[in-house]
């Protein structure tokens, strides 16, 4: 689930009039750190037959990774399996096949989660509103008691930072960002996995940036 950062409860670091910075309010100690819990956590099975289906043509040689879906049926993506199951598969792309496939198979579910987005009756064209659509498909396709997801920690005319809270594999939300970004009206987008719980960071944080609107 997405938490986002309203301007009631933020408040400005940097007076200056050039340097707007958002910080989030401040957390309890229990926040300082990310829950890596799965228990309990479900999402929907068409996100792991997206993911396969970026490999069909090698299904043979990567009997491993297919056998994730196992007892799983394709003809039911609304179904709901634990997202251990998907997490597994995305961290053996990643072990096996290697970084840049696991960040294109996050491009194929940013198609999914688009098309989720639009057939509910939203068409984001801006960045900021491709963000708050990420919300409200998440709500939908992941059911997670601890209420995880995404937390919007600054949004500026042409940059947005994210935090990620679930336990979704980290390179590949880099391949899901830039895809979604790349849907919008806006030019040269690009992503820094500015912040990483590899790299000795509690969260993974992701600055979205660009350089202006197509219109």
């Amino acid at each position: 689930m997405w938490v986002e950062v309203t301007p009631f409860e933020a408040e400005w670091v940097d007076p200056a009039p050039l340097a707007h910075h958002l910080r989030a309010p401040r957390t309890s100690e229990s926040d300082l750190t990310m829950d890596t819990s799965t228990a309990g956590v479900t999402l929907n099975t068409g996100f792991v037959f997206d993911v396969l289906r970026e490999y069909e043509d090698s299904r043979k040689l990567l009997g491993p990774l297919f056998a994730y879906a196992n007892g799983l049926d394709p003809s039911a993506p609304d179904a709901v399996c634990p997202i251990d199951v998907y997490n597994d598969a995305c961290q053996w792309i990643e072990k096996n096949i290697g970084l840049s496939s696991i960040r294109n198979a996050g491009r194929a579910i940013a198609e999914r989660v688009h098309d989720r987005i639009t057939s509910g009756g939203r068409d984001p064209k801006t960045p900021i509103e491709i963000v708050e659509a990420l919300k409200w498909a998440a709500d939908n396709m992941i059911q997670d008691p601890r209420k995880r997801g995404w937390v919007i920690l600054a949004r500026e005319p042409n940059r947005i930072v994210v935090r990620r809270t679930q336990t979704f594999n980290c390179i590949m939300q880099e391949g899901l960002l830039i895809r979604l970004l790349e849907l919008t009206d806006v030019t040269l987008p690009s992503v820094d996995h500015a912040q990483c719980t590899r790299r000795g960071a509690q969260y993974c944080e992701y600055e979205l940036r660009w350089l202006r609107s197509v219109g």
